[in-house]
């Protein structure tokens, strides 16, 4: 046994990451930078709200003297973690298909009452030491999707507190009111007087003083700030011709091919007008039929189908509208991009039973994620500078990438080449000029290395 403020007052014991997650789950719940204000208060705040409880008697020893040999791998493992210390969230779960990462509650009401809503992300895809609420307005644009995601569940359950934390690195959320969200600096899981448990208990006192927010009803989709583009949400362009595309079984002397279960019926309106064959399942398993990545061939040519169920139709759109537009640039600026060959309809397919397709042409590389590490330091400089007019080119067509990430993008150490794909989550910015390359650059190469290589060029 020890006491209660003993174990506050000590830091958390370390994790060691083995394996795992390669890049973050990006939200597509999003909060405009704009409205994030620092609170400057406030580890004074939760250090007088944590010294303030009484507390009664000891506690058991939590950490182990021999230190807390836990592996993590994935935004799973520190979640169980956190259960595993402090309880689940089902046990009290108010919707069923909305289920925060971690909740702090009040056991002790009946029913058991909500105070705060949390999201965990891991330390080693998500940085929030160096990109804070202080940071340029156009580096914070980069933490837009993890606090929109705890800003979500703030709402969702009519809360006032929240939190976004990597473990190595936690973030305490307030709402001051419909437009202004307070976010403390980074409490490090080593930080001392007050510790990040310190801060957890005075933050759970404060929310609990005030936990409930009613938002006006009118604000939904100004917290995003969106603009807007001249299309519809949702709508995917007709797969007309298009000179800039590769053409895919325009020959009216091909012979029919047979049809397998691995076969995909692709078209428009109805009418299958092209058949491709997958042969390999690219995207995780776990997404279902939401959304896969099929590697395909047809008529000896390989290729990379991205398909989406109809829910997730606006990111196909997002995704047809960057090819569309970057169509307009050929030749220059489009090499760094790989080339659409096909947009439609799935029709017929065991493989993905129904939705929107892209075929994409395959090029070669590896995923930047896995061999960033190993590269040296002029060839880092050569992907940065690449990737810089690649994004470039996509300001040019009025584009900001909202998922950038060393996960996007392939590189091809023999010839150099430099690919950026994925454009699911994308901001138009509807002609408004906007020449910062900071948010994509940041998300990519983090703030330390933008500035080697900016410094360095």
């Amino acid at each position: 046994m020890e006491n209660p403020r003993t174990l506050l007052a000590r830091r958390l014991p370390t994790l060691t990451q083995l394996g795992g997650t390669t890049e973050p789950s990006v939200s597509r719940e999003r909060l405009c930078a704009s409205y994030m204000r620092v609170w400057p208060d406030f580890q004074q705040q939760a250090l007088e709200a944590c010294s303030s409880i009484t507390f009664t008697g000891d506690v058991s020893v939590t950490d182990s003297p021999e230190g807390d040999l836990y592996f993590v791998g994935s935004e799973l493992g520190l979640t169980t973690r956190f259960a595993r210390h402090f309880g689940d969230m089902q046990a009290i779960r108010q919707n069923p298909l909305i289920i925060p990462g971690v909740t702090l509650a009040i056991l002790g009401s009946n029913p058991a009452r909500l105070i705060a809503a949390g999201v965990l992300k891991t330390w080693w895809t998500v940085d929030l030491e160096e990109i804070t609420v202080t940071s340029d307005l156009d580096v914070r644009r980069y933490l837009e999707p993890f606090i929109g995601q705890a800003v979500a569940y703030m709402r969702r359950f009519k809360l006032r507190y929240s939190f976004l934390s990597t473990y190595k690195s936690t973030v305490f959320i307030k709402r001051e009111d419909d437009f202004c969200f307070r976010l403390s600096m980074p409490i490090s899981e080593d930080a001392t007087n007050p510790s990040l448990r310190e801060c957890f208990v005075g933050f759970a006192a404060i929310a609990a003083q005030d936990p409930v927010y009613e938002e006006d009803t009118r604000i939904d989709t100004r917290l995003k700030k969106q603009l807007h583009s001249s299309r519809q949400p949702g709508f995917v362009s007709s797969p007309r011709a298009s000179a800039y595309r590769s053409r895919l079984g325009d020959s009216t002397d091909s012979p029919i091919l047979p049809i397998t279960t691995e076969s995909m019926l692709i078209g428009s309106d109805g009418v299958a007008s092209h058949i491709v064959n997958c042969v390999e399942l690219l995207s995780s398993p776990r997404l279902g039929h939401q959304k896969a990545v099929f590697e395909v061939e047809s008529g000896g040519v390989r290729y990379i189908a991205k398909c989406w169920s109809h829910d997730r139709r606006e990111s196909a759109s997002n995704e047809f509208e960057v090819y569309e537009r970057l169509h307009e640039l050929r030749p220059s600026g489009f090499e760094r991009f790989t080339r659409l060959v096909f947009s439609g309809d799935i029709i017929c397919s065991a493989q993905f039973p129904e939705g929107k397709i892209l075929l994409l042409e395959k090029v070669p590389g590896e995923q930047l994620f896995g061999i960033w590490n190993s590269l040296p330091v002029a060839e880092k400089a050569h992907v940065f500078n690449e990737c810089s007019s690649a994004i470039q080119s996509l300001r040019s067509i009025s584009i900001r990438l909202l998922d950038s990430g060393r996960h996007n993008i392939l590189y091809d150490r023999m010839s150099g080449k430099v690919t950026l794909v994925d454009f699911e989550a994308i901001d138009d910015l509807g002609g408004v000029r906007v020449t910062s390359l900071n948010p994509e650059l940041v998300s990519i190469f983090g703030v330390t290395g933008m500035s080697q290589f900016i410094h360095s060029g």
